[in-house]
């Protein structure tokens, strides 16, 4: 009975660890600052820290007042702004009225920043103008990385580390790129948001020209802004209106329009079934061309082929090229 009771104090200890709530950014940039006016050892007024390994510079944050305590190793910095830095090169500017410096851990925690592109130096006044409260931490990429403005992002929270000197940001994300809306709970990526990954339940919504909105759910998107890209990763699938599309593997170009999918393309859109080896879908006519072993029924009617179209928007499949069709009169 004893040793049943101790497994179940242990289960029940790991429950407890995995769903109790977890201590947010802000909360914990919070509590650490009321606990550094009564502990801290240092104080400083417009106070610069900076991170500098091997000639690098890596950030760097300019505060108006800061406190250190030198036991705990942790800084805590009010109306802090700063730069961050890729490959020594200045790329990331930000505002935050509240950070915390963990010199241990070599962490910056930022709660509320607004951070831009060094090369939105001159707008980030209009453009801070322009922001509406919002519950979500919204990131705002050009819509062709070789053309727009830069990045300019205004979020609940962001955290960075050394150790893979990546940013972090938890809870409630809108990500826009042009046609492109992406949503998710957890965001990660490099400081020049070249390359950001999105978790937690995350979907992308394409929003074409022409036609309905195109959704991708998948376990992780990662947005490779540049070479203006979309990845969806583990168990992808798109909706459009009714119709679901399978692949293993999908793809969005946004410069093309096009999603490429590969590994067992399967379109299921009421009375017809679509397979293939892979296919391309134009999101700006709602047509799926499907490819290598391709085939589609349509109620009694068959198609196989070198190429298999199915038009969405004319709920219709044809062979492209080379084919074999069955079609039973009604």
């Amino acid at each position: 009975m004893t040793l049943i009771v101790f497994v179940g104090f242990i289960v029940w200890i790991f429950v407890w660890a995995l769903f109790a709530p977890k201590e947010d950014i802000s909360d914990r940039i919070t509590r650490t600052l009321e606990e550094q006016e009564k502990r801290a050892d240092l104080s400083f007024k417009e106070v610069t820290f900076e991170e500098i390994v091997d000639g690098v510079k890596y950030w760097q944050l300019n505060a108006q007042t800061a406190k250190v305590n030198k036991s705990t190793e942790i800084s805590t910095l009010k109306d802090s702004k700063g730069i961050f830095y890729k490959n020594g090169k200045a790329v990331l500017r930000f505002i935050s009225p509240a950070a915390l410096w963990d010199m241990k851990k070599r962490e910056i925690l930022l709660d509320q920043p607004i951070g831009y592109d060094v090369s939105l130096e001159r707008q980030i006044s209009t453009l801070i103008k322009s922001i509406k409260q919002s519950r979500y931490s919204v990131f705002n990429l050009p819509k062709m990385y070789d053309q727009g403005q830069g990045y300019w992002f205004k979020a609940r929270n962001l955290s960075w580390k050394f150790a893979d000197q990546q940013m972090t940001c938890s809870g409630g994300i809108v990500l826009n790129k042009g046609d492109i809306t992406g949503f998710a709970d957890r965001l990660d990526g490099d400081v020049a948001m070249e390359k950001i990954v999105l978790k937690g339940e995350p979907k992308i919504v394409l929003n074409p020209d022409r036609g309905a909105p195109i959704t991708v759910e998948a376990e992780s998107f990662e947005v490779i802004s540049a070479n203006d890209t979309v990845l969806a990763e583990g168990n992808p699938v798109i909706l459009w209106k009714d119709a679901k599309i399978y692949a293993e593997r999908i793809k969005y170009l946004q410069a093309e329009k096009k999603l490429e999918l590969s590994g067992a393309v399967n379109v299921q859109y009421r009375d017809i079934d679509a397979w293939g080896n892979k296919a391309e879908y134009f999101s700006e006519d709602d047509k799926i061309i499907l490819k290598g072993n391709a085939r589609a029924s349509q109620a009694d009617n068959k198609l196989s082929g070198e190429k298999v179209m199915v038009s969405l928007k004319e709920q219709k499949i044809s062979v492209m090229g080379r084919g074999k069709a069955i079609i039973t009169e009604e």
